[in-house]
Order: C-alpha cells, then sequence, then structure tokens
C-alpha cells in the first residue's frame, strides 16, 4: 500500500505551540495550556498550512486544528482571502444545514505565528482522499457496497445543503472589482490568476480555452453560493458513513451551483474511469449524481459541458501553478485536466501544445 502525502510547510512546531500557548490560554479563560501532539494532517493540506494539535488544562482536554494564512512561496491562490475563510466556517455553522466545524476564533496578528490564523475545534472521521486515490486503497475500498452508498448520499445531502443556502447571506464573498457574480466574476478571477500563477508561461491551450469559454458563456448566469472546491474528498465521515464535516472554503465564490457540479462530476472521473480505476461499487454513476442533485436541490442542471470545461481549466491552471511553485520541471505529458477541457470543448489539444 503507497504512503498518503504529508504536506509540511517548514514550520518548526515545538516554537509554535510556544508562541501558541499564552494566545490560547487567554481565549480558554484559563492560566497556562499544554499543547500536545502537533502534527500535519495526511493527505491533505496542500493549499492551507494545517496542524492538528491537543490542548490540555487540567483535567480537560480539547482538539484543534490550527489554520495559518499562507506564506508568498505557499501561496495556491490569488489573493487567498483568508478571512473569508474563516466567515464562511462561521457563517455556515450558524445557518446550521451544512456540517462544519466550529471555529471560535481568528487571530490578524501576524506577530504570533508570522501570518494570521483561526482555529477549528477538531472533528473525528475519515477522509477519502485523492493520494492515495480512495476507489483504489483506503477505508472506502474496504466497505461494502451498501455503506459506500450511505456515505455518497449524505455527501449528495451536503451538496444539495449548500446550493440552497440564502446568498445574500454570503454579501462577504462577492468580488465586485471582478465583474458581476456567477459566470463572469469567475472568467475574470481565473484569467487573473493564470497570468499571476504562470506569468510568460501561459501555455496557448489555456488561451485557447478562455477564448472557448467566453465565447460559449452560457446566456443565463444564476449566481449562488459556490463551494469551489466541491468533491468527495473534501468531506469527513463518521463511522455510520454520514458526513460529519465539509471542509476547504478558499475557493468559495458566488459562481453558482452549476460550477460545484462541474467540478464535482470532473473529480469524480479524474480519480476513476479516467486513470483506468473502477468506481467502487455503491458511489453514485454521473447520471445518478445528476438525477439525485437535480431532486434535492429542485433545479435543473444547465450547460453542463461548458461548467465541467471551466472546471478542467481552473484544475489544469492550479496543477501547472503547483508544478511551478515547486520548481519542478515540466512534465512533457499533457495535463489530463486541460484534456478534459478540450475534449468538452471540442479543441484538439494536441495541435494546441505542439
Amino acid at each position: 500500500m503507497s504512503e498518503a502525502a504529508i504536506f509540511a510547510k517548514g514550520r518548526d512546531l515545538e516554537a509554535a505551540a510556544t508562541a501558541l500557548r499564552p494566545w490560547l490560554a487567554e481565549r480558554l479563560g484559563v492560566a497556562d495550556v499544554e499543547l500536545a501532539n502537533l502534527v500535519y494532517p495526511v493527505g491533505a493540506g496542500v493549499s492551507n498550512e494545517t496542524i492538528l494539535f491537543d490542548a490540555r488544562s487540567g483535567d480537560r482536554v480539547e482538539e484543534f486544528v490550527l489554520r495559518i494564512a499562507p506564506r508568498r512561496e505557499h501561496q495556491m491562490f490569488l489573493d487567498p482571502r483568508f478571512r473569508m475563510q474563516y466567515d464562511m466556517l462561521v457563517t455556515l455553522r450558524r445557518l446550521g444545514t451544512v456540517r462544519v466545524p466550529e471555529a471560535p476564533w481568528f487571530e490578524e496578528d501576524p506577530g504570533i505565528l508570522g501570518q494570521p490564523f483561526y482555529l477549528m475545534r477538531r472533528m473525528r472521521g475519515r477522509v477519502p482522499v485523492s493520494m492515495p486515490v480512495y476507489n483504489k486503497e483506503g477505508w472506502l475500498t474496504e466497505a461494502t457496497p451498501a455503506q459506500r452508498r450511505t456515505a455518497w448520499e449524505s455527501a449528495m445531502r451536503q451538496l444539495a445543503a449548500i446550493h440552497s443556502l440564502p446568498v445574500e447571506e454570503f454579501a462577504f464573498v462577492h468580488r465586485p472589482e471582478q465583474g458581476a457574480p456567477g459566470d463572469e466574476q469567475q472568467l475574470t478571477y481565473w484569467s487573473e490568476f493564470a497570468a499571476w500563477a504562470l506569468e510568460d508561461e501561459v501555455p496557448d491551450v489555456v488561451h485557447t480555452l478562455f477564448e472557448w469559454l467566453k465565447a460559449n458563456r452560457p446566456a443565463t448566469c444564476r449566481p449562488g453560493l459556490s463551494w469551489g472546491d466541491a468533491r468527495i474528498g473534501n468531506m469527513m465521515f463518521g463511522d455510520d458513513f454520514e458526513v460529519v464535516g465539509v471542509m476547504d472554503w478558499e475557493q468559495a465564490s458566488l459562481g453558482g451551483p452549476m460550477a460545484d457540479l462541474g467540478w464535482w462530476l470532473l473529480f469524480d472521473n479524474m480519480h476513476s474511469t479516467a486513470q483506468g480505476i473502477t468506481r467502487l461499487d455503491g458511489l453514485g454513476t454521473r447520471q445518478e449524481t445528476l438525477d439525485l442533485w437535480q431532486e434535492l436541490t429542485g433545479r435543473q442542471v444547465e450547460d453542463l459541458d461548458w461548467h465541467e470545461a471551466f472546471a478542467g481549466v481552473k484544475a489544469g491552471l492550479l496543477g501547472l501553478h503547483s508544478r511551478r511553485s515547486m520548481n519542478l520541471p515540466r512534465s512533457g505529458r499533457p495535463s489530463p485536466w486541460l484534456g478534459r477541457a478540450c475534449e468538452l470543448a471540442g479543441i484538439d489539444m494536441t495541435l494546441e501544445m505542439s
């Protein structure tokens, strides 16, 4: 069995614990607190610096997740909007239909840990990680088809719950400087992301795909809350195979529910059949996903190929940015994410890459 990745960010964890102790003791209302078992999560934490730890004061022990704003060299996104991620958790927790961890404190002062940070109370459960891919290894492969069905249906209910939230509660997500909420704003953001992340190394195929996306932009745009990184790998499940938490909100936008559905289906395909891996029995098929989503939300699927192609462009850009930021050489192979986008757009990627 292959080992899941750990995405450390070069921080001295003992020094972090020492710096955090008086800050946390003050918020817990105690004279002192001991921080122990600081570790990075396994198979998660690519875009955010995330550290798990225990806090002990007397007989009281609490489990926390520390999330620290990324330093420039680890920044995955143009304008990470770190405070927005915290505000998302607080708002979702207040509304109550989407299961997210409690996030009791946010700290703006970079003098404590070098960057702003916030704390969440730790949820307990299992995550279908993508490294190694959950359709090939891990706890879902050991579950029964009925248990996997329970997990998938629970995940779909949470996805639908996100898309049923009142958009006016999330005005703080709006990026008015990048145009109207919905497709226009997202196209502007990701075009700017490509220029920021890749500078003068933006592949021709990306320019061609953006031209196609703009030329074929859906006539009807329905702005609404979009999770942004909508996939089963960003959900945590309890022993009963029900979702206990929905995670990673750094890509949240007002791009609308269809943006999430396109992303979900893209990752579902790329983490199974696109790799020649059979999807686990019990996890919903593409058509079952569409049918259940429509039933749960009362919405109709619209312009799906466009949204899935856009998802492929976003994921492809993130992959290229990751390689570049880690100073890795170009792989020499076409990006599978951009390849899927080209397939949906009817673009010959081999000509574009030549």
